[in-house]
């Protein structure tokens, strides 16, 4: 075992958060709004999916870049020891109280599919 992964595996058991899931939130729901995805997407290869349709759909909006981060995230967290699942979860169109409803919904799904005991949330900022 190298000195660099017998440190990365010191840093992961001292964290009481070893099993994480990184969720990018979309509150207004442009992926299945603009892409037509049902959500929750869950797993590296179906956010990379879904934010490569959202790009280019709408090259313009920042979720699709949200979705890169959260990805990016997840990369990241598994270097370093982490057992991590990556997901996007969505609201509704007109936001509010509705779309805080759905997003919770998501994020049981989630739970339900990968016991985490930490997560990490992306967003792009506007709520």
């Amino acid at each position: 075992m190298s000195q660099r992964s017998s440190k990365v595996q010191k840093d992961v058991s001292k964290s009481t958060a070893n099993k994480l899931v990184v969720i990018c939130v979309d509150r207004d729901d442009d992926v299945g709004e603009k892409t037509g995805i049902s959500t929750p997407v869950i797993g590296r290869d179906a956010c990379i999916e879904a934010a490569q349709r959202l790009a280019l759909e709408d090259p313009e909006d920042a979720d699709s870049n949200s979705i890169f981060a959260a990805i990016k995230t997840y990369e990241d967290l598994i270097s370093k020891g982490y057992q991590v699942e990556v997901a996007t979860i969505t609201g509704v169109k007109d936001r509010g109280v509705q779309a805080d409803e759905k997003i919770l919904r998501e994020a049981r799904i989630i739970l339900e599919k990968f016991d985490a005991n930490g997560a990490v949330i992306v967003s792009d900022g506007e709520d």
